[in-house]
């Protein structure tokens, strides 16, 4: 029989796991590329900046795309709506309003880098 101290820690173990307001995993990162031509790279992981190339996980496809060909990367928040609270609910999910969008159109080669790096700080990738 287990002590009621044990059943309690699962109790609230499970509590806790079950939380709405609980962060974000980092297993609903996902992220989309456009490119200087216009074409999106959609539904990626980011795995690392391998010197100038920007490494991927699409599916089971490791990709690569270099980065001075990056025009914008956004990582797409998994939404979730909640009846009764304020907010766009589903029309903010469709317009992108809860994406992190990093521009980097306007930026030399080195900015670019330096911002990716910094993506990967604030944004490490699952091991």
């Amino acid at each position: 029989m287990r002590s009621p101290c044990a059943v309690l820690f699962v109790a609230c173990g499970i509590l806790v796991a079950a939380t709405p307001g609980r962060a974000q995993s980092k297993d609903d990162d996902r992220w989309q590329i456009e490119l200087d031509n216009g074409e999106y790279i959609w539904d990626i992981r980011l795995v690392r900046l391998a010197g100038d190339t920007l490494l991927f996980r699409q599916a089971d496809t490791l990709g690569g795309v270099r980065v001075e060909r990056i025009r914008e990367l956004r990582l797409i928040r998994k939404t979730e709506m909640r009846l009764g609270e304020g907010g766009g609910g589903a029309m903010a999910a469709l317009t992108g309003v809860d994406d992190e969008i990093y521009d980097l159109a306007a930026l030399e080669f080195a900015a670019r880098i330096r911002a990716l790096q910094q993506v990967f700080l604030l944004h490490p990738p699952k091991p």
